[in-house]
């Protein structure tokens, strides 16, 4: 006869370490806002700027050239108003309303940009690593590092940034698209020189920047459905922010 080994009647169980290493799959890498400094930079710059030109045009007469108000805080758009006629005498005689219209507008984009601010600094972390879309800290140095928010708030500030530059970049847009309909009737009677270094330039800024943060943040929405649908690994989105 052939004999058979002797085993016992159960087979110990698996232990629990190996059974987790089996069934529980890797976990995802968690989404979060990661703005530049460079994007916070910009903010910090226009947002003084923009509450400066809102209180022009909001406190006409007084702001005005001979106002009450006008030296020495709004001295400058004593030039200002002769370059573009929307700012000046012309368009407040005519109650032109597209000038307090366009203020109010900046003030309701200002409040949203200072709720994200606070949002930012108040729920963010510091990082060293490359802010997204920025240019890479190596070359821009501190303007290229980030802020990282996360969770719930990270996606609340990317939301309102994201609403907030499209309103400028709008209401920008219908700004120049006014003066070409009108036939350039508030500021075709400049020389080229003075329509392009205080016309074309300064309100371009408030076209080029809101734009990059509207590519920037759409980015960021778009990879956070794309991870709560699953249809973003862990490795492609560790990709996306590492190209970014």
């Amino acid at each position: 006869m052939v004999s058979t080994r002797n085993h016992p009647d159960n087979f110990p169980p698996p232990s629990p370490s190996k059974v987790l290493a089996r069934s529980s799959p890797s976990p995802k890498k968690a989404w979060a806002h990661t703005p530049s400094n460079f994007t916070l930079t910009w903010l910090a710059v226009s947002l003084p700027l923009v509450a400066w030109d809102t209180g022009y045009v909001l406190l006409r007469p007084y702001s005005m050239t001979g106002g009450s108000l006008h030296s020495p805080i709004f001295e400058p758009y004593a030039l200002y108003a002769t370059v573009d006629y929307v700012y000046g005498v012309p368009a407040y005689n005519a109650a032109n309303g597209f000038t307090s219209a366009q203020g109010t507008m900046n003030l309701v984009e200002s409040i949203f940009y200072g709720y994200y601010l606070w949002i930012v600094y108040a729920y963010s972390r510091s990082s060293n690593e490359e802010g997204r879309g920025a240019p890479k800290p190596g070359i821009a140095g501190w303007l290229g590092e980030a802020k990282v928010v996360e969770n719930g708030m990270g996606g609340l500030a990317t939301l309102i940034g994201f609403t907030a530059a499209v309103m400028t970049v709008s209401k920008t847009v219908l700004y120049w698209l006014k003066e070409y309909y009108s036939g350039f009737d508030n500021i075709g009677h400049n020389d080229i020189s003075s329509l392009i270094l205080l016309w074309i330039i300064p309100n371009g800024a408030w076209l080029v920047f809101p734009s990059y943060m509207i590519y920037v943040f759409g980015q960021e929405i778009l990879q956070g459905l794309a991870i709560a649908s699953g249809s973003l690994s862990t490795e492609s989105n560790a990709t996306v922010e590492k190209d970014d």
